[in-house]
């Protein structure tokens, strides 16, 4: 059975510990990364701090695909679904949550990713991108348009566990905690923007970066 990974970046996707693990698990020189993005004004200039530590590690420009709706957003799914499947590696990046959500927790994306990760595939995402791992997405009200926590189902790559962004610099135990009793799971890790909490096989396996990870259990409160 292959190994799976997972790698969830707290808020700085330009992490060069965890960009370059990601890049090597996905095959270096050989890899086909595939970067999920939502559209925003500008993201060619952005699209660096994604791809500059993929392309020490050896990984060819041209074979860095980017999945991203237009600015009506409309997404052409049958190329996307093409691009997911020839993937050795997929991105998800960081940008307004909400959108996110909407666009790749619905079918096809959600079987794709989960098909892509089971089959031994390395999976990243960046703030909004690690959100969407668990069964349940968990956003903060730093993180939505009306101020207000929210929930819904995700891709459920991780299962009984929350995931929190911007941890320290949001402050955002309370709402984790919260969270935790509200879908009663039994515990949740919260993430700093300059940290990477990385899983093999669904079990965390490595801290990245010069920030922290916090596991907070149910019932602190």
């Amino acid at each position: 059975m292959p190994k799976r990974r997972l790698y969830l970046l707290g808020g700085n996707t330009s992490q060069r510990e965890a960009n370059a693990h990601f890049s090597r698990a996905a095959g270096g020189r050989n890899a086909q990364i595939a970067l999920l993005l939502v559209y925003r004004e500008g993201w060619e200039d952005f699209l660096q701090h994604y791809t500059k530590h993929w392309l020490d590690q050896g990984v060819l420009e041209r074979n860095i695909s980017v999945i991203m709706p237009n600015e009506k957003s409309t997404l052409d799914a049958h190329a996307a679904a093409q691009q997911l499947a020839a993937a050795t590696g997929i991105f998800i990046g960081g940008g307004h949550s909400e959108t996110y959500y909407a666009q790749y927790t619905k079918q096809p994306f959600k079987q794709l990713i989960k098909d892509n990760y089971a089959a031994g595939v390395p999976i990243a995402g960046n703030s909004a991108g690690a959100l969407l791992m668990p069964d349940t997405v968990l956003l903060s009200p730093h993180d939505t348009d009306n101020q207000q926590a929210w929930s819904g189902p995700g891709l459920g790559l991780l299962h009984n566990q929350l995931i929190s962004v911007h941890f320290s610099q949001w402050q955002d135990e309370y709402h984790l905690t919260a969270g935790l009793e509200r879908h009663q799971v039994p515990y949740g890790y919260g993430i700093d923007e300059d940290a990477c909490l990385y899983f093999e096989n669904e079990q965390p396996t490595a801290v990245f970066g010069t920030e922290q990870v916090k596991r907070i259990e149910k019932g602190t409160l």
